[in-house]
């Protein structure tokens, strides 16, 4: 894990729209840190520009020593559970889980010992054989979380999980 610190975060959309206006916040390393507030009220555009998906007005943000403001979201090494899941619907709960460790290359035996770790961790053992349509939306959420889980990152975003 790491620190997140962000400094007077601004956001403003092509049309105009102010999404995020002057946030400041310090993230402590291990921190479970919630944002809370109404619809559109710029939470789920402050974890966008985090992740790097989405790219600030004004500000700096960074990650544990590091000023991520120009870097691609791949190079902030954060996992991004979104509020809905985008598993992959042709997959095995199982293979969705596994699917990051496979992009980057992990042996197949550390992956298979990650997947099951992480799926008795989040109990869904029992699962991992299942697509996404045979699962219920708890199990589902559980899959996508255990995808972020697997991979071990500096930072996990939550979007309404």
């Amino acid at each position: 894990m790491a620190e997140i610190r962000i400094e007077d975060l601004v956001k403003i959309f092509p049309n105009g729209t102010v999404a995020v206006d002057g946030v400041s916040l310090d993230i402590a390393d291990g921190e479970f840190f919630v944002l809370l507030g109404p619809s559109g009220c710029g939470k789920t555009t402050t974890l966008r520009c985090v992740a790097g998906l989405e790219h600030q007005t004004e500000g700096d943000i960074s990650i544990g020593e590091r000023l991520v403001n120009d870097l691609p979201p791949a190079d902030r090494d954060i996992a991004f559970v979104f509020q809905f899941y985008a598993l992959y619907p042709h997959m095995k709960a199982y293979d969705n889980i596994a699917f990051p460790l496979r992009a980057a290359g992990v042996p197949k035996d550390e992956v298979d010992a990650r997947v099951r770790a992480v799926a008795q961790t989040l109990k869904i053992e029992y699962a991992l054989g299942r697509r996404p349509k045979r699962l219920s939306s708890g199990e589902q959420q559980r899959v996508a979380l255990g995808r972020a889980m697997v991979r071990r990152p500096h930072v996990y975003l939550l979007d309404e999980p």
